[in-house]
């Protein structure tokens, strides 16, 4: 039992010792308070942890061996030995043991609560009001550098860098500040309202031929190749900086709102991150003594602020105005470059720019000071700015610059990034909004004007034919002038189909322009290019015809393209088979002759027509009288072109209801209407060089009527001289 009661002792007196180191270091760390140096705290702690974890190993190896020695002895003369032993342990008979062991464990348990933290922590309420100190760390820049210019462990070329350094950073920020101002926030031309207004009267809705559309609808309508680069310019800015986040449920939120409000939310925090900076440094700083500028040397690598003179007061203060007064202008001018800016790419590179520019004093003290100066600087304590209370864990300073924060940002994107949008959608309204389906026209010396409705852009209609676009892709992405198939065509087989196109020598441009310059009234008539044939032209015969036709109609002989024979569209139709239209007789009942060959009137066959045609008047009640279809169709003919020109629904359907009426009558019906049917050439509609188009009269129809029993009095007329009484 002694030898045990030796161990206890020798334990007890081991733990008393380990108390009395840690109330050593506690001490140590109480005088150095949160003085003590960063690189030294983390091993005064480690040791601590180590000494606490070891106390409390012996404490319970030394219990746990009591407990092995009182249960496992046998004799009840050591039981009540132990017992006694362990009694007066407890009651303190052994000197030290027990006061020991109790201070042990009121030591340990505050060193676990300073060092390891504790349950029972105090919480913080709605009431709870605490006192926190506040420091200001020195930055590594050449603001804050400027501090410890002028002293002797610096020397005069360190001071000369820093003060090199303070300038370079003011100057490239009030530099930058001046480029913006007078560059980036000027007016962009491409969202003049009135600007585009005028555009848009003077050239908008003009005809674009190539498409049949106005021209505001193909800027508007079409692709990026559609436009003038300064409409697709504006046009692709307005179209994403107006593009809702969310379409369905906030459709005024646009991306380029959002993204410029984010930008400036940054912004702005940053730009309060540096005024903060500015203000504690030169807070701390008048919060030292006066006097001479002492600094304490702790150690190589620890120095302390013990007082600064008043002349290096007053250089901070003015060092601290210029810091205040460039960040104030960089965030008004930043701010404003970020709210002003529509290209919604270019929104964050821009917010990336302003940071660089921002931290630029960071970035040159990086580059530009010594290695002894920045040494030297970080050597520094932090500066006190004093105690601040706290109210629930927060203080009064950081619920006002967040309130102060959000209502500046919010103020400033409503009164730019809110304006700036509502700019972008009236520039885009003053381009693209309302009716641009129609052009018009003002007659230059009169003023009277005249609109006409137009078909909205489309790149793959174009003004192009119907089945033509196909075979023009064919041409376009086949065409090798290897694959020629004789000296002048070229030769495309897709399937069942034929593309065919008529090449011409690069020798011979007058022939391509001559070509291009063709309207559809004089195209039938040009030897040089067409077929000067006036019979039917078999597809063997007008190759490039033909492939034409079978393209826009589907027919492959005259037979099959006769339905189509008075379709304006297709005016090629007549020219490869005048015969089976009725070009090549006077009593077919064309009315407009655009597509047919005006050398046919000359020919035989045309002559012999007019020959055998009928002198009387066409009536619907002879029923020997075989004119019925070619008066019908001469009656259409004239009721598909008024319609055409109609210019409202009211009109249109009173001109069909007059012309069907006609197509049904005969020439008893036509009193005052004698210059439709006799001599259609005079009418407004045809006359003019505005207008050349090439008609027939019913002269054919209504002979009597129309005076041609005098001979020679129309080319429609039948030959009805005195032998044809």
């Amino acid at each position: 039992a002694v030898p045990q009661a030796c161990g206890k002792c020798e334990m007890a007196g081991e733990s008393a010792e380990l108390l009395r180191r840690i109330d050593g270091l506690q001490e140590e760390l109480r005088l150095l308070s949160d003085r003590i140096v960063k690189f030294e705290t983390p091993g005064i702690l480690q040791e601590l942890r180590m000494l606490s974890d070891r106390v409390a190993s012996l404490e319970t190896t030394g219990i746990q061996q009591e407990q092995v020695v009182v249960s496992a002895s046998p004799d009840p003369t050591a039981e009540m030995v132990d017992a006694s032993d362990a009694q007066r342990l407890e009651a303190g008979m052994f000197q030290g043991a027990s006061e020991e062991t109790e201070q042990f464990r009121t030591r340990r348990n505050t060193a676990k609560s300073v060092f390891f933290g504790t349950r029972n922590s105090r919480k913080l309420t709605a009431r709870s009001v605490i006192a926190t100190e506040s420091e200001h760390e020195l930055q590594e820049s050449f603001w804050d550098a400027l501090l410890v210019a002028g002293l002797d462990e610096i020397g005069p070329a360190g001071t000369a860098v820093i003060a090199f350094g303070v300038l370079a950073s003011f100057g490239l920020q009030l530099l930058f500040v001046w480029i913006v101002f007078t560059s980036f926030l000027g007016h962009d031309a491409k969202y003049d309202v009135n600007h585009l207004r005028d555009w848009r009267l003077l050239y908008g809705h003009s005809l674009d031929s190539s498409s049949g559309a106005s021209r505001v609808s193909k800027i508007c309508g079409g692709a990026l190749f559609e436009r003038e680069w300064w409409h697709s310019a504006l046009l692709d800015e307005v179209d994403a900086y107006l593009l809702p986040v969310f379409p369905g449920t906030f459709p005024d939120l646009s991306v380029g709102v959002v993204l410029s409000s984010i930008a400036l939310a940054i912004w702005a925090c940053y730009i309060a991150a540096e005024l903060q900076d500015a203000g504690r440094f030169a807070w701390s700083i008048f919060q030292l003594p006066s006097g001479n500028t002492v600094i304490t040397a702790v150690s190589q690598e620890d120095r302390v602020f013990e007082s600064v003179s008043c002349l290096r007061r007053i250089m901070v203060f003015w060092t601290v105005l210029a810091r205040l007064a460039i960040a104030v202008m960089l965030g008004i001018t930043g701010g404003l470059w970020l709210a002003y800016t529509r290209d919604i790419t270019d929104i964050m590179l821009n917010a990336v720019a302003l940071l660089f520019i921002l931290e630029i004093d960071e970035l040159l003290y990086k580059v530009l000071a010594s290695k002894h100066t920045m040494k030297y600087l970080s050597s520094v304590r932090t500066l006190q700015l004093g105690q601040r209370k706290t109210w629930a864990g927060v203080d009064v300073w950081s619920m006002m610059r967040l309130l102060l924060l959000v209502v500046v940002t919010a103020i400033f994107i409503q009164c730019t990034v809110c304006q700036n949008a509502i700019q972008a959608k009236a520039a885009f309204d003053s381009l693209c909004g309302g009716n641009l389906d129609f052009v018009y026209s003002s007659h230059p010396q009169m003023g009277p004007i005249m609109v006409m409705d137009t078909k909205p852009f489309d790149l793959r209609e174009a003004n192009w034919l119907p089945g033509i676009r196909q075979m023009i892709e064919d041409v376009v992405l086949n065409y090798d002038r290897r694959d020629l198939a004789d000296v002048v065509t070229w030769r495309l087989e897709v399937g069942d189909r034929k593309v065919v196109a008529q090449v011409v020598p690069k020798q011979v441009t007058q022939i391509f322009t001559a070509y291009t310059k063709l309207d559809a009234i004089n195209a039938a008539d040009n030897d040089v290019i067409f077929s000067i044939s006036c019979e039917d032209r078999r597809p063997s015969q007008s190759e490039w015809e033909w492939s034409t036709v079978t393209a826009m109609t589907g027919a492959t002989n005259c037979r099959e393209a006769q339905p189509f024979c008075d379709n304006r569209s297709f005016p090629l139709v007549r020219m490869v088979c005048p015969e089976t239209c009725g070009c090549t007789v006077v009593d077919s009942g064309i009315l407009i002759d655009t597509g047919c060959k005006q050398r046919c009137q000359n020919e035989m066959a045309f002559k012999a027509s007019q020959e055998n045609a009928s002198c009387l008047d066409y009536s619907m009640y002879n029923p020997d009288d075989n004119r019925s279809e070619p008066w019908r169709r001469f009656w259409q003919d004239w009721g598909r072109m008024m319609e055409s020109l109609a210019t409202n629904a009211t009109d249109r359907e009173e001109m069909q209801e007059l012309f069907s009426m006609l197509a049904i009558a005969d020439c008893s019906f036509i009193e005052g209407l004698e210059d439709f049917v006799c001599h259609p050439e005079k009418d407004s509609t045809f006359s003019g060089d505005n207008a050349p188009m090439k008609v027939r009269s019913a002269s054919w129809a209504c002979p009597e009527t129309c005076g041609c029993s005098d001979q020679g009095r129309g080319a429609f007329c039948p030959k009805c001289g005195s032998s044809k009484a």
